[in-house]
């Protein structure tokens, strides 16, 4: 259950009232990121909420030593563990859906995509800055692995996409970030061919709802849909200023995004 990698953090919590009731998880935090990440929440079908928030505030202790900013998780939609995240702090903060390309339909020999230079580091904080929301942003991080991305520009030299590239053994998780004023059709039409692929693993597009053009693009060129996911936070430092009972309640209210600033100073590890 456990790796070994000088650059990653690992801990784990188990929970065991009886022996045929046990549940677990896990969290891990890389050197890139300011957020610890949920690796893995497993045991009974349907364990109890307080059971659920137990182990995750078991794990923000663990976070908070680590000076994470926060824990990041996904839970597939209409999850029966959502309660027991409220209860532990998470919120909403963005949604997405994960798209399986078809390279008969989307297959372009033609690309504008190219590598990621080190030089384009400053364009690519402009775009970040213009198309992913302010309050986003930390959980959204720009530059921290970009040497595996793809760029595109405009014919006048503005970067106008970016696209993460995340390998792994059952396949190429890509992200992309596009401007809404470029070429999305043209650009994710594109996307399949361009990336480094010598293994020929199955290649996944992921859209989020900060950025809702990408989404219906993908649709209509007929990637097929594998699954829709919430994004959740349970932030450790918050600003000064704010206390925890100000803060809006995204499970209550309803809202797709989180509302939560980000300019975080002030340890909540607890």
């Amino acid at each position: 259950m456990r790796q070994v990698s000088p650059s990653v953090d690992l801990a784990a919590v188990i929970w065991d009232e009886i022996e045929s009731e046990t549940t677990f998880g896990q969290i891990e935090k890389n050197e890139y990121s300011d957020y610890a990440q949920m690796s893995y929440l497993g045991g009974l079908d349907q364990p109890e909420s307080r059971v659920i928030s137990g182990i995750l505030e078991e794990l923000a202790v663990t976070a908070g030593e680590w000076n994470a900013f926060g824990i990041l998780a996904e839970l597939p939609d209409n999850s029966p563990l959502f309660e027991g995240f409220r209860i532990a702090g998470f919120i909403i903060w963005s949604r997405q859906h994960v798209y399986l390309f078809d390279i008969t339909e989307t297959a372009c020999k033609n690309t504008s995509w190219q590598p990621y230079s080190s030089q384009d580091l400053i364009k690519l904080k402009q775009l970040h800055k213009k198309i992913v929301p302010l309050f986003v942003q930390p959980m959204v991080p720009v530059g921290r692995r970009a040497e595996n991305g793809l760029v595109a520009f405009s014919e006048k030299g503005e970067l106008f996409a970016y696209a993460e590239l995340y390998y792994g053994p059952r396949g190429v998780w890509t992200q992309p970030y596009i401007s809404p004023e470029a070429d999305i059709p043209g650009l994710i039409s594109q996307l399949y061919s361009a990336i480094p692929n010598p293994s020929k693993l199955p290649i996944y597009l992921c859209a989020r709802s900060f950025q809702p053009s990408i989404s219906v693009v993908v649709e209509g060129l007929g990637l097929r849909l594998i699954g829709a996911q919430t994004l959740l936070v349970k932030h450790l430092v918050l600003r000064n200023r704010m206390e925890q009972s100000s803060l809006q309640k995204i499970f209550e209210s309803g809202s797709i995004e989180g509302s939560i600033p980000v300019s975080q100073i002030k340890n909540k590890s607890r």
